[in-house]
């Protein structure tokens, strides 16, 4: 409770805290979800690249191990950030095939 007087004391006298580092466990469990969303992205038009049906379902078949493989990831690693990879693969995964297959 002190330190918290401390703090805003400082605050009020015009000084300023450095932020509060984040833990490195949450950097990397970022890095973790940035990765699976960016090879999302890279898989993804690199199917649309074929310009036909089968390019979409073959992204499609690919989401669906994607998000299988980052399930036994989370299962493995006991890790909430793999879970979350793979639900947002998912989601992001299902509506850009809605989306390209209602323009294509």
């Amino acid at each position: 409770m002190m330190e918290d007087d401390n703090i805003d004391k400082d605050l009020a006298a015009g000084g300023s805290n450095p932020p509060s580092e984040q833990p490195e466990s949450q950097n990397v469990n970022m890095k973790i979800v940035g990765y699976n969303i960016l090879a999302l992205i890279i898989y993804t038009l690199l199917c649309r690249l074929g310009g036909n049906e089968v390019g979409l379902i073959f992204d499609a078949f690919i989401i669906v191990v994607h998000v299988f493989v980052c399930i036994i990831a989370a299962i493995i690693n006991k890790s909430w950030a793999w879970l979350l990879s793979g639900i947002l693969v998912l989601v992001v995964g299902f509506s850009t095939c809605v989306g390209l297959g209602s323009i294509g």
